[in-house]
């Protein structure tokens, strides 16, 4: 347990942050306390990773996830709810998968499947026959496979006309599907030996369930194919079975963010967001990508209740869906609630894995609000790692502040200028190891960083959102088109004017967003903003921007069937 520094510490900013009834240092000490001597952030780390486990967006494993997230919240004595922000027409759940060589040797195989992509019916034996790399070779398979027995493709899944025949074999009833090595798929890390990640394409969710891939798609563990790849060079056949339980399941399937309000004493309409994405990816239990991030939103609001707090402002915990294909569930919140940015005051997102937060980067106009409510952690806390040189929490403040970059769902709301924190965290577990890997296990989260990281969290949300005035946003700026790491025009343009675009064709207008309240349609290509012809997202962007700051209303020129139209957008 990490111990306590005397309380009359805190007298020399119990009055640095006005409230109704409580001091800042007075919640402070309550969470801290709480937080070190009594955390439950590993009891909701074990429920969310053994009881729920991989939560892919749109399966039902998400949809079980989100309801114990909200039962949770509202045991707290929160205003928890699920909040739809889309709809696919297909689920895809992944069950039991399984693998092995069978002859010239018995070899277990650790196997894994990319999402939306085909199962087994029951154990699936067959003859390992290499994919083809030229023409010949396509004949050739092609003509074992118009002959009798079972059959497996082993090797990359190429493109082009040869990538194309492959596919057709994959569509015969005697081919069960392909096998893959954790290399030929380019996804894993070569930092790490044997590691396999798998991912998934979800336009596949898009399309009708007649419409689903039916054939099984296997990743292999490194070493084990290598033994495969001995094998076959071989003279004998080499066969082999996998057991791949992938469910479809026909829709719609609603898809949900979970949101829960502390509301707000003096002003319930400002809003201090507390966030975390609660989707994962389904290989492993998504255990530090990112049930860290949501087990410390969970723990930070059982802290800030459990403490009898009632802020200024309302403090809005969210776990996010459709983070992992494109932070897709807060991208969608900004654009639903597009009028009511400007009451956002902040926004801290967790994702970045199981060290602790030692660190924050504000702007200069914002270091003596944060200086104030980091007081109490500085003077009350020990860093989690006995060897740590400097203060246990530390501000780095600059005149102005880049907004994040695309990585996480904080980067949605930089898009469009709101204050958007996310926590810089220091420790020894590598990230990447377990990062979308089969490692993300509960083994590898640290239950000493976890309960750091929640009070922590706790401590600066409850501050903000009990200042006596909005953060300020001076030298925070609006996500810009360009430079490596930052969000890119074309995510600006969907969250801040909600429109999406192939190239320059639109695509899709969201209604309640700033073009879906102008006469832009569907099909329509742009091709200008004003008098200034734009050819890509970059342009478009800057002309936009540049349109404002000196009109009210800015006129897009397109093209709809033969002729050209304007139409007008007021931001």
């Amino acid at each position: 347990m990490m111990p306590l520094r005397p309380a009359s510490l805190f007298a020399v900013i119990a009055c640095a942050v006005p409230a109704t009834g409580q001091d800042h240092a007075e919640i402070a000490r309550k969470i801290i306390r709480e937080g070190t001597t009594n955390s439950r952030v590993m009891r909701f780390q074990d429920e969310l990773c053994h009881n729920y486990g991989s939560r892919l967006t749109g399966s039902l494993a998400f949809d079980r996830a989100a309801d114990w997230a909200v039962r949770e919240f509202r045991a707290m004595g929160l205003d928890a709810r699920l909040v739809p922000w889309g709809e696919w027409r297909v689920r895809w759940d992944r069950e039991q998968w399984m693998g092995r060589m069978v002859e010239p040797a018995q070899l277990e195989l650790q196997v894994a499947c990319p999402a939306w992509t085909g199962g087994t019916r029951g154990i699936a034996r067959g003859t390992l026959l290499r994919t083809p790399t030229d023409d010949e070779s396509l004949a050739a398979i092609s003509r074992a496979v118009a002959g009798e027995g079972q059959f497996w493709l082993y090797g990359p899944l190429s493109r082009g006309r040869r990538g194309d025949g492959v596919r057709e074999l994959l569509q015969q009833d005697n081919v069960h599907g392909i096998v893959q090595s954790a290399t030929s798929t380019r996804w894993n890390d070569s930092s790490y030996p044997n590691q396999i990640r798998v991912f998934g394409d979800s336009n596949a969710a898009l399309k009708p369930y007649s419409d689903r891939q039916k054939w099984a798609q296997a990743v292999v563990r490194d070493d084990q194919c290598a033994k495969l790849e001995a094998a076959l060079q071989g003279d004998r056949p080499v066969v082999v079975e996998f057991e791949l339980r992938n469910r479809w399941t026909d829709g719609p399937a609603t898809l949900n963010n979970v949101v829960a309000d502390l509301k707000g004493s003096e002003f319930p309409d400002e809003v201090v967001i507390l966030c975390a994405h609660l989707d994962s990816w389904h290989q492993a239990t998504g255990a530090t990508d990112n049930g860290t991030g949501t087990c410390s939103t969970l723990e930070a609001a059982r802290l800030i209740t459990q403490a009898g707090f009632r802020p200024k402002r309302t403090i809005r915990f969210i776990l996010w869906g459709g983070e992992e294909q494109g932070l897709l569930g807060s991208r969608q919140y900004v654009v639903q609630n597009r009028s009511r940015m400007h009451k956002i005051s902040a926004v801290f997102n967790h994702d970045s894995g199981t060290n602790w937060a030692h660190a924050l980067t504000v702007a200069k106009s914002q270091k003596d609000d944060f200086t104030a409510l980091i007081a109490p952690i500085v003077e009350a806390m020990q860093p989690p790692e006995a060897d740590h040189q400097g203060p246990v929490f530390k501000l780095r403040a600059f005149k102005k502040i880049q907004p994040a970059g695309g990585g996480s769902d904080h980067a949605s709301f930089a898009a469009v200028g709101v204050p958007a924190f996310s926590w810089s965290l220091t420790g020894p577990v590598p990230y990447g190891r377990g990062w979308h890997s089969q490692w993300d296990t509960y083994s590898i989260v640290r239950p000493d960083f976890q309960r750091h990281n929640a009070t922590v969290f706790a401590v600066i949300a409850a501050g903000v959102a009990n200042l006596d005035h909005m953060l300020t946003r001076e030298g925070v700026e609006r996500a810009k088109p360009s430079g490596r790491g930052r969000v890119d025009a074309k995510l600006i343009i969907e969250t801040w004017l909600g429109f999406e675009l192939d190239e320059m064709k639109v695509l899709a207008v969201t209604p309640d967003g700033i073009a879906g309240k102008s006469d832009l349609k569907v099909g329509d290509t742009i091709v200008n903003v004003g008098e200034e012809p734009v050819s890509d997202t970059r342009e478009l962007l800057a002309e936009f921007r540049d349109a404002v700051s000196e009109e009210e209303v800015v006129t897009l020129v397109v093209e709809r069937g033969s002729a050209r139209v304007e139409v007008q957008l007021r931001p």
